[in-house]
């Protein structure tokens, strides 16, 4: 179904602000715990891990409430419960209130309902999918630039309270344009379960590595050549990389369907890692430069190829959707981490090859799935 001009703008605003407002936060997590807290190492741990913790745990659930509950209901569930998350991060004043904060982010379900809202309205999966990332790719470049902004000026309250507001206003007019689809079916126990295991393997990869490179791409930078790879420049090519997501897009999207989703996947998978790898090597400006536009270009394909590729492979949409949503979750976690692990004994650069090494690691697992067909999004029914 392709809803009404202002649902479709009201759910592509909702995606830009459930994505943009937390990352509004996310650079200036750790300042403004401490100055909250005299223990403030702690409490910004238990806040980054919050919203993992309850995506994770509530995995299962949004299986069940899909098929229970209209997907209209569902998005103002999404949309009161992230402006809820966010007046309290506007009111806390102790670290605890900010990480029960973080956990409703969480367990507000966005990842899950706006990919089920995207692929609803969208002419094909790819359409659909590659809508939602172009979305979140925007929200991506200016949620920092926001926050920064914002926290600078001593504001920062006032900016969660607006983008809550927002969310929920946003959430209003989405849903009524979903209420007509209807619930979920439910599909057989286990159907696809086999065929859906290299697919989350491949997209917890490619999100892994994306996680560990934006982790330790400034100590590399820093370390090759500090006069040159100030904290402007960083910061610049990281939103270079977004600009470049959100324009490559809607090509990802054609290719998606036209194609089929496990080879672009694969595509995205291999172009993001061999990017990642060059990296290292310690090319010239303009070369790094290059490098983190095709980054950015390869890496926004990851995400709607594997959600439509979960969308044909799974144990039914929602299952498939939501088991998609937990892999990019643990990928968050893992990326970091096994960055983390090479960085004392081979250094920045070593790091960096570890990210090469997890997407390319996503694309070797995906030759299991090709073992068994998975059938092309469009054969579906919708």
């Amino acid at each position: 179904m392709s809803g009404p001009a202002p649902g479709a703008a009201a759910l592509l605003a909702l995606q830009v602000l459930v994505t943009a407002v937390p990352l509004a936060l996310l650079p200036f997590l750790g300042l403004t715990v401490a100055r909250m807290s005299a223990s403030p190492a702690l409490w910004t741990a238990l806040a980054l891990a919050a919203p993992a913790v309850t995506t994770l745990a509530l995995t299962p659930v949004w299986t069940r409430l899909a098929h229970r509950a209209s997907l209209g209901s569902l998005l103002l569930w999404t949309g009161a419960v992230s402006g809820l998350s966010c007046a309290m991060i506007a009111v806390a004043e102790h670290p605890a209130l900010l990480v029960l904060a973080r956990l409703m982010q969480g367990a507000a379900g966005g990842g899950v309902v706006l990919a089920l809202a995207f692929r609803a309205t969208g002419r094909t999966s790819g359409a659909g999918f590659t809508r939602m990332q172009q979305a979140s790719a925007a929200g991506c470049l200016v949620g920092p630039v926001l926050g920064g902004f914002a926290f600078e000026c001593d504001r920062f309250g006032a900016l969660m309270l607006l983008g809550g507001g927002l969310t929920v206003l946003a959430a209003l007019l989405a849903a009524p344009a979903l209420r007509a689809v209807p619930p979920e079916p439910a599909a057989a126990e286990g159907a696809g379960r086999m065929r859906g295991g290299p697919l989350l393997f491949a997209g917890m990869c490619g999100s892994a590595s994306a996680f560990a490179f934006v982790a330790y791409f400034p100590a590399w930078a820093t370390a090759h050549d500090p006069a040159l790879y100030t904290p402007g420049l960083i910061g610049g090519l990281h939103s270079l990389s977004w600009l470049a997501a959100l324009l490559i897009l809607p090509a990802w999207g054609r290719g998606i369907d036209a194609v089929a989703p496990v080879p672009a996947l694969a595509l995205a998978l291999v172009g993001a890692g061999l990017a990642f790898a060059a990296i290292p090597l310690g090319p010239g400006l303009s070369a790094i430069v290059a490098l983190r536009l095709a980054q950015g270009g390869l890496y926004a394909g990851q995400a709607p190829a594997l959600f439509a590729a979960m969308d044909a492979a799974g144990p039914g949409r929602v299952a498939g959707i939501a088991r998609a949503r937990a892999s990019l979750t643990v990928g968050q976690l893992v990326g970091p981490l096994a960055g983390g692990l090479v960085l004392a004994p081979f250094g920045p650069g070593g790091a960096l090859w570890a990210a090469a090494g997890l997407s390319l690691a996503g694309a070797v697992g995906l030759l299991a799935a090709r073992t068994r067909p998975i059938p092309s999004a469009r054969s579906r029914a919708r």
